[in-house]
């Protein structure tokens, strides 16, 4: 007994283990199944799945039918009916016409159509109509229909039968009648209209109905063919934010669309894009429903739009779009699916990207050591000290600008323009004249048919409503094709708020722009730089912040000229802050406390000043819409004076002025410094001020000229901003030369071996610095 007991408990493991196995196995192949059911993808593209069928449904009073494109959501009762008896199937025997609503656009068709009607006795039900067709008389028993269907005038059916049927059923199970139109082919213009005509042939003795208008009791017309379009584009952007645009074509319009989810997937493998649910919920970047917006395209069109509201990283994505359609069961959802893929690509290469600087200029500088041993031979100390200086130099390589066709140059001015206004009466609008009045300029940019143009409009409105700035507010259309007609609709929202204006043909001032003729918000200060910006919209909170900066020099102050000889981007000064001599002299007689330092700071402003006091007044004076060129001239200046040094070792303006300074001093304390000393601390202001303006191109025009133009006291202010900015230079040069001594004698011994090639040296890296930023304007935005 227990040799049987235990032979069936193992029966029963192995059946259980069996069924496991076989479970496993099926769901498997089950996974596989379901996995083989979606289309692999290997590239860009859009894939849709259209319903088989689209609907017509009979709807309205028996008096007053109409041909309808909503499927009917109520049960019970059937809403529509038309009665009818044999009597009246005899002497008036059309039952009723009905007509769709006009064609909102041309349509053309090709395939099959049915046409479905449901009847019943009006009672309950009765075996009658059956049991009448059993007698033998020449008097039928059967219900058919006779219908004939026209579309856009075209008769298609001409009093064609349906199926007959003696009817024993009342209006909760209805018998279906069907009619039946093979191979149609027929084209509607806009305003065309669908007719039907039903007549009936009913000869039993018990009246009948023909019912419409419930979920399950729906007369009406089906098309087996194409009938409805979709156009779906995903665009992407220059700072690779996404706009989807959708078009829906149906003969009656829009409203046959009742619903659409869009969602952005990505990035992830081609193979992973189908509709439906995704392993990875992470890939889901965005969920939309209603749409952001609307704009009018081909046709006269409606065009749904959405954007992102922050910039994708680069990949594979798609648009997933489930769409419900009017004329489709209700209990469905997804009656049309579409997917599309695209590539947000890798930000544009440069021409020449900076980082050859950091290669061009340290290998300059050896080859300029290279060609100097052709003469007399230097102790190898001070070609140590060169070549740390050609190390050096690699910080403010890194701040160079690439080189490349771009017409924004990175930090750059807003540019100068005069735009047409959408409003006839205005005329044209520019940056000057809105710089005249206000103290900020907000611009709104828009791709025409953008939704951003109306979030813009929201958060312009907003900022107006709690902010009491002097501020000014404009928006600029741009993108391909504009057309003042494009933007009639959002003008009639904005109406007159503020200016609209039209960007040149070839978006010229858009790619001008950083945010290259792409949707976003920017912020241009009273100087006319730009202060701050953002892709897509700005908040009310945000603009206003942003507008307080501006107000103060965009974030630059005299602190971070200090803060700057701490990075990278100031090495050289370290290098250049060397001491010549390898004693400190003491003076000879009794001098005030910390006398060599302010001989520092003094000989330091004077060539801090020499660059910095003429920047600042241009900035000051309004030549901020023009920057590009005082840009431009900067460039020439510094290759003039890495050249000059590099030839001769000096720059006579820089002679002169530290010659004129330093005869200003007291006798003591001209015994003790001499003027060759003086004027090295003079050297290092100016090129202080040239790694800087590398480094932070609009610390002292943004930092001064738009204080100087921020109000009443704003000139006033101004000058304490410069007086700081050129004290904080001269403190940096302080602090330069005591770290310089940081090493002690040794590099009192390094700084006098190589007096007169660390200029020479230091003029080689300036000069190849300035040609490297007049390329990237000449070829960017002047080019």
């Amino acid at each position: 007994m227990v040799v049987i007991s235990m032979k069936k408990k193992i029966d029963n493991y192995r059946f259980i283990l069996i069924s496991i196995f076989v479970l496993f196995l099926s769901s498997g192949l089950s996974s596989t199944s379901i996995a083989q059911n979606y289309e692999q993808y290997d590239g860009p593209g859009i894939s849709i799945e259209y319903p088989e069928t689209h609907m017509l449904f009979l709807k309205g009073a028996e008096e007053n039918p109409i041909l309808d494109r909503n499927w009917s959501v109520l049960t019970g009762l059937p809403l529509g009916s038309a009665s009818f008896n044999s009597a009246s199937a005899s002497s008036s025997p059309n039952l009723l016409t009905a007509k769709s609503a006009p064609l909102e656009e041309p349509f053309r068709f090709d395939g099959n159509i049915s046409i479905s009607l449901f009847a019943s006795l009006e009672g309950t039900g009765s075996n009658s109509c059956k049991s009448t067709s059993i007698l033998p008389s020449p008097v039928s028993s059967e219900t058919e229909f006779q219908v004939t269907l026209s579309m856009g005038g075209i008769m298609i059916l001409d009093d064609q039968s349906t199926n007959a049927i003696s009817m024993s059923e009342g209006y909760t199970s209805p018998h279906e009648f069907i009619v039946v139109a093979t191979n149609v082919n027929v084209s509607m213009g806009q305003g065309d209209t669908v007719d039907i005509s039903i007549n009936v042939r009913h000869e039993c003795i018990e009246s009948g109905s023909l019912w419409w208008g419930t979920y399950d009791i729906r007369s009406g017309i089906t098309f087996e063919g194409d009938f409805i379009e979709i156009e779906l584009d995903a665009i992407v952007d220059a700072n690779r934010m996404v706009r989807i645009e959708l078009m829906p074509i149906s003969p009656w319009g829009i409203g046959d669309f009742t619903h659409q989810i869009i969602e952005i997937v990505g990035p992830t493998d081609w193979s992973r894009m189908y509709h439906g649910e995704w392993d990875d919920e992470d890939l889901r970047q965005y969920h939309f429903e209603d749409p952001q917006g609307t704009r009018i395209g081909d046709a006269n069109r409606t065009v749904l739009t959405w954007t992102s509201d922050k910039p994708l990283e680069p990949g594979n994505y798609m648009v997933d779009v489930c769409i419900d359609l009017s004329d489709q069961n209700p209990g469905n959802t997804c009656n049309l699916i579409v997917v599309l893929r695209f590539v947000i690509p890798e930000d544009p290469v440069s021409f020449i990207n900076s980082d050859l600087a950091i290669f061009i200029i340290p290998l300059g500088i050896m080859g300029w050591i290279v060609v100097s041993l052709r003469g007399a031979m230097l102790p190898l100390p001070a070609y140590g000290v060169i070549i740390l200086l050609a190390f050096a130099s690699l910080g403010p390589a890194m701040n160079l600008p690439d080189i490349n066709n771009e017409p924004y140059r990175d930090n750059g001015a807003a540019p100068s323009f005069i735009l047409l206004s959408h409003n006839p009466d205005t005329g044209s609008v520019s940056l000057s004249d809105l710089l005249d009045k206000y103290d900020v300029v907000v611009i709104g940019m828009f791709q025409h048919g953008s939704p951003n143009a109306l979030l813009q409009y929201d958060d312009f409105s907003n900022s107006i409503k709690y902010n009491d700035r002097d501020m000014g507010y404009v928006q600029i259309a741009t993108g391909e094709d504009l057309r003042a007609t494009d933007l009639d609709y959002y003008s009639k929202i904005l109406n007159n708020s503020w200016p609209l204006l039209l960007d040149e043909a070839d978006s010229n001032i858009g790619l001008s722009l950083p945010n290259s003729a792409s949707d976003a918000v920017i912020v241009i200060d009273s100087a006319g730089f730009i202060s701050e910006w953002q892709p897509g919209s700005m908040s009310a909170v945000e603009i206003e912040d942003a507008a307080i900066k501006s107000s103060w020099g965009s974030g630059n102050n005299p602190l971070k000229i200090i803060s700057s000889l701490f990075s990278m981007s100031l090495l050289p000064l370290i290098v250049l802050a060397m001491p010549r001599d390898r004693k400190f002299k003491f003076p000879e007689g009794a001098l005030i406390p910390g006398a060599g330092s302010l001989l520092i700071l003094y000989a330091s402003i004077v060539g801090f000043s020499y660059w910095a006091i003429p920047v600042a007044l241009l900035a000051s004076l309004g030549a901020g819409t023009n920057w590009i060129w005082v840009e431009l001239f900067l460039t020439f200046v510094l290759i003039y004076h890495g050249f000059s040094i590099l030839k001769s070792g000096k720059i006579k303006e820089i002679e002169m002025l530290s010659k004129f300074a330093y005869s200003k001093l007291p006798q003591a304390y001209k015994d003790w410094k001499e003027i060759h000393s003086f004027t090295e601390d003079a050297y290092l202001g100016l090129w202080l001020s040239w790694l800087l303006w590398i480094q932070i191109p609009f610390i002292i025009p943004q930092g001064v000229g738009a204080i100087a133009q921020s109000g009443p006291f704003g000139i006033i202010l101004s000058v304490f901003a410069l007086s700081s900015y050129i004290l904080c230079s001269g403190i940096c040069v302080i602090i330069a030369r005591n770290l310089a001594l940081i090493f002690g004698p040794i590099s009192r011994i390094f700084g006098e071996m190589s007096i007169g090639l660390r200029p020479r040296a230091w003029g080689l890296a300036s000069t190849i610095f300035g040609v490297w930023i007049m390329l990237s304007i000449l070829l960017g935005p002047l080019l």
